[in-house]
């Protein structure tokens, strides 16, 4: 019996004492040579919350404008109608007049072209015209290309009297030509012309103010 017992003692204190050594080694490595373990709790860092100043008026002028502003406030149809019924020039200048009835000029690349090519002009999501409106004049298209001046022009002096691009100027005037009826009265803002959808004409700047000599 003193022989078994002390089997058991011996391999009790020996597992105690691997215990010891295990929490030892773990301690060690944790918290290192020291009593008060704080290696295991981050060391929250904080910035210094600065002084605030005091907001008050400076006494520097804000910088001046790089230019004035001379833009136009027009109606987009009103300012195709007035393109067309100057002639419908490439490059030289057209007069219209704003909604506040003030004169102005405006060109063809500068502010007409952009109401056929852009996307989200005539209203938020739209499509430019010229997705259905271009050179591969299927029956989509209507016979009218407008991807470019030159595509307009081309399509007005064709010999088919069927096609849209015909009268697509309507010979300079302006409620004759088939920019104003689909723009007046199929509704080119509405999806797929439709007759139930009223066209959405919109104002936007454009061009510039025109100068008038003081008397």
């Amino acid at each position: 019996m003193t022989d078994i017992r002390k089997m058991i003692y011996g391999a009790l204190l020996g597992f105690l004492f691997v215990l010891a050594v295990w929490f030892s080694i773990v301690y060690i490595s944790a918290c290192g040579m020291t009593f008060t373990c704080h290696k295991a709790v981050p060391i929250i860092e904080r910035t210094p919350i600065p002084t605030l100043i005091p907001a008050g008026q400076s006494a520097a002028q804000p910088p001046a404008a790089s230019g004035v502003f001379n833009k136009c406030e027009v109606s987009a149809v009103e300012l195709i109608g007035a393109w067309v019924s100057a002639g419908s020039p490439e490059t030289d200048p057209f007069p219209f007049t704003d909604a506040h009835g003030a004169p102005c000029e405006g060109t063809y690349a500068q502010d007409v072209q952009q109401l056929f090519v852009e996307n989200s002009m005539w209203y938020a999501g739209a499509i430019g015209c010229v997705s259905c409106h271009n050179s591969e004049l299927s029956a989509r298209s209507g016979g009218l290309d407008l991807t470019s001046y030159e595509a307009m022009h081309m399509g007005a002096g064709r010999a088919d009297a069927s096609a849209k691009g015909s009268d697509i100027f309507g010979e300079g005037v302006w409620n004759r030509s088939s920019l104003y009826t689909i723009l007046t009265t199929q509704g080119m803002t509405s999806t797929g012309h439709s007759a139930d959808i009223a066209p959405n004409d919109f104002t936007f700047y454009a061009g510039a103010a025109v100068e008038t000599p003081e008397p």
